[in-house]
Formats: C-alpha cells, sequence, structure tokens
C-alpha cells in the first residue's frame, strides 16, 4: 500500500515537472527570433483588419539596423476617450516591437514633477511646435480643466522627430469620431516619421521656376514640411537642357507665365523617363484681393502658353476657363447692410471647402481643403489607357461658371439662390497613372532633336509607367504671410482662424507620386466607428441583462442538476448490485 502510494506521488511529481517544462519551453519559443524572425503569429478577425500591419510597415520595421526609441506623452490623469488613444498607441506599438525587438517604448507624463521643471518643458515642447489640448470636464458642480499632449517623440541615433496622434479639431465633429480617425491613421503617422528619420537616402524634389510660379515666402510652409523627408530645391527651367531623372518629382506652382514650347517639351521628356509632377494651376486670373476696391469684377483665363495646354490634353485632361462654385464654402467677411458698420462672415461659394470621400490613399481619413476660385478639370482621351481618379470634387450643391463673366460681391450679401446649384461632383483634383502619350510624337523639332542628340539620348514618344495630378487651384499650397514676412501655416484660414488639409494633402500627393506601394498606403486603413445606439439600448436593456447574466446563470444552473442526476443514477446503480 505504502508503495504504491510512493508510486503515485512520484509520478504526480513528474507529471508536474514535465507541465513545467513544457510550459518554460513555450515561452521560450513564443519569445524566439531566429533570424530575426518571430516563431508565433496572430490572426486578425476584425472586419477592417485593424490589427494587421501593411506590408511597407513591416519592411520599414525589419529594416531597423539600431534601437528605436517611441516616447509617448499620453500617461497620468487622462480622460477616458484619450486612455481609448492611449491603448490604442500601445497595441501598435506592441505590434512594431513583435516585428523588430529593436523597437522600444514607454509611456510617460509631460506634466509630471516640479512646476517649474513643467513650465520648462512646456516652453520647450512648443518651442517644438508641441501643443496641448484642452479638455474640460465637469462633475459634481466643479469644472476641472485639463492639458493633454497627443504625441509621440520618436529617437534615431542622433535624430529626433514629433509624431501628432490628434488632428485639429473640426466643428460639430465630436472627440468620438476625430479619435477613431486617430486610430485608422495611427500606423501611417509613426510609419511615416520612422521612415523619415532612418532614411539615408532622401528623394530630391524639384520647384520650378522661371514662369511665375509661387515666390519662396509663399511655399515657405510646404518646403519646410517637406524638406523633414526631401532633398528640396528649385527647378529653373531655363538652365535645363533636359531635367534630370535624378529629381524624382517635380512641383509645379501656381504658374503666371506661359510656359515656351522648348520648356514643355522639357517637361514632357521628362515624363516620358518616368518622371512625375504635382501641377497645381490656376486656370483662372483670379483671386480676392482683385475686388478690394471693387464690388465687380470680370476674371479671364490665365495665358499660360498653347504647349502647355497641348501637355495637358494628350495627358488625358483639360482646364477650360470654368469656374467651380459651391455652396458648401468657406466665408469671407462683407458689410451685409448699410446700417452695419462691421462686416460679417459670409459664405461666398468661389471658395471651395472640398470633403474629400474617394476610396484613395491620398484623400483617405483626411480633413476639408480649402480651394480659391479652382476651375473644372474635364477628363479627355477616355480611350488612352491611364487610371483617372478624382481627389477633390464639389458637393452635390454647386454649379459652373464660364467666363468671361462678372463676380458681383453685391450678390454675396444675399442668400444664395439654392435652386442654381443642381451640378455635383465636378473634379478639382486628379491623379492620372499609366503610360502617358508624348504630344510631340509627329511634330518633333529640329532645334529638339539636338537637344536630345547632345545628350545622348533618344526621343520618347511613351511613358515608363508613372504618375501624376493636377490641381485646380494653385493657392492650394500658398501659406498666408503677416507683415510681409511672417510665414502662417499651409491651410490657415484667417477669416475663419481655422487651418484646413491642405497641406496634408499636398505632403501626401507627394508620398504617393514617389511610392504609391510605400508608407502612404497605411492610410487607406478604415477604423469604423461603432456608435452605440442608446435609445434601443435603453429599450432592450432586460433582454440583454437576462441574455449576459441570467441566461448563464439558469444554464450553470441546469448542467449542475444533469450532472448530479446523472451521477446518482450511475452509483446508486453500481451499489445496487
Amino acid at each position: 500500500m505504502a508503495a504504491a502510494e510512493r508510486k503515485r506521488r512520484i509520478q504526480s511529481l513528474v507529471q508536474f515537472a514535465l507541465g513545467l517544462v513544457i510550459l518554460v519551453l513555450v515561452n521560450l519559443l513564443a519569445n524566439a527570433r531566429p533570424g530575426g524572425q518571430p516563431l508565433y503569429a496572430a490572426l486578425d478577425l476584425t472586419e477592417e483588419k485593424r490589427f494587421t500591419l501593411t506590408e511597407s510597415t513591416i519592411e520599414q520595421l525589419e529594416g531597423l539596423e539600431e534601437p528605436l526609441l517611441v516616447r509617448v506623452l499620453l500617461q497620468g490623469d487622462l480622460p477616458a476617450p484619450y486612455l481609448r488613444l492611449r491603448a490604442a498607441v500601445e497595441e501598435m506599438l506592441a505590434d512594431f516591437s513583435n516585428y523588430n525587438g529593436l523597437v522600444e517604448y514607454e509611456f510617460v507624463d509631460p506634466l509630471a514633477g516640479d512646476p517649474e521643471d513643467v513650465r520648462q518643458r512646456q516652453e520647450d515642447m512648443a518651442q517644438d511646435g508641441i501643443v496641448p489640448v484642452s479638455d474640460l470636464a465637469q462633475s459634481a458642480g466643479e469644472r476641472k480643466q485639463r492639458l493633454i499632449y497627443p504625441y509621440a517623440l520618436v529617437y534615431y541615433g542622433n535624430r529626433q522627430r514629433a509624431v501628432p496622434l490628434l488632428e485639429a479639431a473640426l466643428p460639430n465633429v465630436s472627440i468620438a469620431q476625430r479619435l477613431n480617425r486617430a486610430e485608422s491613421l495611427l500606423e501611417f503617422n509613426l510609419s511615416r516619421v520612422i521612415a523619415g528619420i532612418t532614411d539615408d537616402e532622401r528623394p530630391v524634389i524639384g520647384l520650378t521656376t522661371g514662369n511665375g510660379e509661387l515666390p519662396p515666402i509663399k511655399s515657405a510652409d510646404l518646403v519646410s514640411a517637406l524638406r523633414e523627408d526631401y532633398e528640396v530645391g528649385p527647378v529653373v527651367l531655363d538652365s535645363f537642357s533636359l531635367i534630370p531623372n535624378s529629381i524624382r518629382a517635380l512641383l509645379i506652382l501656381k504658374p503666371t507665365e506661359p510656359f515656351s514650347d522648348f520648356d514643355a517639351f522639357k517637361l514632357d521628356q521628362y515624363v516620358m523617363n518616368g518622371g512625375r509632377i504635382l501641377w497645381a494651376v490656376d486656370n483662372v486670373g483670379m483671386d480676392l484681393d482683385s475686388l478690394r476696391g471693387r464690388n465687380e469684377f470680370i476674371p479671364g483665363a490665365r495665358p499660360l502658353g498653347q504647349p502647355l495646354n497641348d501637355l495637358f490634353f494628350r495627358y488625358g485632361f483639360r482646364l477650360d476657363p470654368v469656374l467651380a462654385l459651391d455652396m458648401v464654402s468657406t466665408k469671407i467677411p462683407l458689410i451685409t447692410s448699410s446700417s452695419e458698420n462691421r462686416p460679417n462672415l459670409v459664405p461666398f461659394p468661389y471658395h471651395v471647402l472640398s470633403v474629400p470621400d474617394a476610396d484613395q490613399p491620398i484623400v483617405q481619413n483626411l480633413d476639408p481643403v480649402d480651394l480659391r476660385f479652382p476651375s473644372v478639370i474635364e477628363a479627355v482621351n477616355e480611350g488612352d489607357g491611364l487610371r483617372k481618379t478624382v481627389l477633390l470634387a464639389t458637393s452635390d450643391r454647386s454649379r459652373r461658371q464660364r467666363l468671361p463673366s462678372p463676380i458681383d460681391l453685391d450678390v454675396q450679401r444675399y442668400s444664395l439662390e439654392a435652386e442654381r446649384f443642381r451640378e455635383s461632383d465636378l473634379p478639382l483634383a486628379l491623379l492620372l497613372e499609366g503610360r502617358f502619350t508624348s504630344p510631340y510624337a509627329n511634330r518633333l523639332t529640329r532645334a529638339n532633336a539636338e537637344v536630345l542628340r547632345a545628350k545622348g539620348l533618344e526621343f520618347r514618344d511613351r511613358s515608363e509607367p508613372t504618375a501624376m495630378i493636377v490641381v485646380s487651384d494653385g493657392d492650394v499650397a500658398a501659406n498666408p504671410v503677416r507683415n510681409g514676412n511672417v510665414v502662417l501655416p499651409l491651410g490657415l484660414n484667417r477669416f475663419e482662424n481655422f487651418t484646413y488639409a491642405n497641406k496634408t494633402f499636398l505632403l501626401n500627393a507627394v508620398a504617393y507620386l514617389l511610392d504609391p506601394d510605400g508608407v502612404i498606403s497605411a492610410r487607406g486603413k478604415q477604423v469604423k466607428l461603432r456608435l452605440l445606439d442608446t435609445t434601443q439600448a435603453s429599450a432592450e436593456a432586460g433582454y440583454w441583462r437576462f441574455f449576459n447574466i441570467g441566461l448563464p446563470l439558469l444554464l450553470l444552473a441546469a448542467f449542475g442538476l444533469l450532472f448530479n442526476a446523472l451521477r446518482r443514477r450511475r452509483y446508486a446503480t453500481k451499489y445496487d448490485q
């Protein structure tokens, strides 16, 4: 009897030790990274695949060569909505770390410590553009204001960049919707900054000059933002016989003077050799200053030259002198009554507020873009094999105004006639992708042929697969300037004191042109906001309480009764025998 008991105990100890060894072995294997690859995997069952990283992000993480630290400023006394954002950031960074152990992260409270240290820290962060958002909470008759810093700081070697995790507040947009968008853009915002801070080979971006483009002070904010990730410099078309292929993309921002045939030929052969162009073109010579001191102005088409118009038409689009007007617009100050001395803000349909809704990474999860006197883009040559995607368009309450016709400020003092705004989705920004055909295919001049021959190049009449984007408003890239020398943020509407998404749109456009399958692809991820229907929840409260609490208890009781009944029956039969 004692020997049997000893044998049973030894067997139990062996089983316990074996189970312990298996548990330790499973944990070791779960954290092992042979060849830098984890042995475990996860299954993402969400409809929008919110927990699955894009291929470009995975490649980026696997390419890290030294530790990357992410310091998140979401710690301390946070309101419940921001705790949700904190949890989403932590999950995302945990995924990053799972793909590469060199990714480290921590959460810190920027408001912790001695008050003098906190004040100095806030001043330092403000100089780096890190400004808090204010949350006002009220409970038991007490109002409490908290400052929250929805930012992450990324460190790699001796480089540092800040990542804003929450975009600016929009009118009539709840904090739940803003946080939902922040979650959708979380992977993109982090991977974009990681790409910029780790990439030693920065693509070259050129800004054309010589045809009356935006002056440097008007494009300063965009150029400053681009220089965080790219090498940016001017391209004087007259100083190049041909545009070098080392320039990965060209930005042509609001030209106001005609392009010569030779300049158009340079741009054409640049595109034929795979070059990419972002056109921001005002085809109508009109801005709000034209109405200063007068109530009526008759704008005309901007003479950019027939060679440029030929390029546009052969590339699959046309810019006619047709203004787009929209009832969804920003406002301008006007004195609306003779008895008033101070102007009121009134909607101005020539300043179109374009709300993106295209299923395209450039504009997905993008706030509205402020466009000033945009013209309508018309797609042509539909059988050219190009893929054309409308990025920005008017609302379903818009119309056209063909020129020449007057723009009258007096009309804006009264309510707009809604019955005149019956058109919808007038294209204002167009993405074209594919193989473009040169307009010089059958009319190559001897001078242009000599230029190619001198460079040892052959004329190309059909391009490599490439892309270009055209926006029918040059001011989309123009930042306001105060006192003639103070650069204000791009997209700032000084009348409404709100910054629209012009800069984000242009940065996304450049990123897509350079690498459509790169970091920008993470913008395509959608995290659906599934809000609770409080009315239905209240009406069905009893049912769901029973379903979640009562039914499990009833099932447990039924299992207990059935188990005991079967046990009594089994042992009663055994002992009766």
